[in-house]
């Protein structure tokens, strides 16, 4: 039962992490992997804001979200953007640079040691088989939030209504007179303020290090092609899939396995279900 509530934990956190690389793989049309060191950013703000400036957990939280949303918008202009005429690979390629070009960044402004946010919700509450922290219910509960909010902001608004056109089919969403520019602005902007969020509650749960991101961005990958890459519910779902998986594998092998067990459960899928565990069938256009 422990195992189930790290599973829950860690699944929560990598659903959020990975939803924001899937919109930004849906409407810009490209694997982003300088994603995995926007978490790094936000778990190494979160600290600063939290250790040295005394911020409150949640404030610090809602900070850190705000900042990396704005830095992802700023990357995508003077980045991405003068890049997106040259396709998909340029943009990969692209982005494989920036992250090495950040991982840089990280190590000379924030440095390489390892750093642990104090102890914010330490209270631990024992069951009989189980127990759980404060921290890991504010955990599970502020993701399960987040996503019933993605979840109403794509549903209930115009701005929501024309990332999913855009996402579904770009050339016709721009022929409508749908603001594709700006659909593209709040997409960074939202994926990378929810990478951001998920950096936090890493740091919160665990420590603070500058190579979070490279471990982190194969577990996204991960969980992104096993719920499909056309799925942001599904790619939901994977990432708490994937979650319970690793933590659950941890009572026959090794934790440090964790990483290869996430690997293995993705090879078999796309063996056996080559689009992903959630992936909608593709409808058929007219020729």
């Amino acid at each position: 039962m422990q195992n189930i509530i790290f599973g829950l934990v860690s699944g929560s956190i990598l659903a959020l992490a990975a939803v924001g690389f899937s919109m930004i793989r849906q409407t810009e049309g490209f694997i982003n992997i300088a994603h995995g060191q926007m978490l790094t950013v936000g778990a190494f703000l979160g600290f600063i804001f939290v250790n040295s400036l005394g911020l409150n957990v949640f404030v610090a939280g809602l900070v850190v979200m705000i900042a990396v949303g704005l830095l992802g918008v700023v990357l995508a202009l003077i980045v991405f953007e003068p890049v997106s005429a040259n396709g998909a690979l340029a943009q990969l390629f692209t982005s494989i640079g920036l992250a090495y070009v950040m991982y840089g960044l990280i190590r000379v402004v924030f440095g390489a040691k390892v750093q642990f946010y104090p102890n914010l919700f330490g209270r631990r509450f024992d069951f009989t088989n189980f127990n759980v922290t404060v921290g890991e219910l504010v955990i599970v509960g502020l993701a399960g939030a987040s996503t019933v909010g993605l979840h109403l902001f794509l549903t209930r608004t115009r701005l929501g209504t024309w990332i999913r056109a855009t996402a579904s089919n770009p050339e016709l969403a721009r022929l409508r007179g749908i603001p594709v520019r700006r659909v593209s602005i709040s997409v960074w902007f939202v994926a990378s303020a929810l990478a951001g969020l998920a950096g936090v509650m890493l740091g919160v749960i665990g420590n603070v290090n500058s190579e979070l991101g490279w471990t982190q961005i194969l577990m996204i990958l991960a969980a992104a092609v096993l719920g499909g890459l056309g799925s942001i519910y599904g790619v939901l779902a994977a990432g708490l899939l994937l979650g319970l998986v690793m933590d659950l594998s941890a009572m026959i092998i090794p934790s440090t396995w964790r990483l290869v067990v996430a690997f293995v459960v993705l090879v078999l899928v796309l063996v056996f279900r080559p689009r992903g565990l959630f992936a909608k069938a593709e409808r058929k256009e007219a020729a």
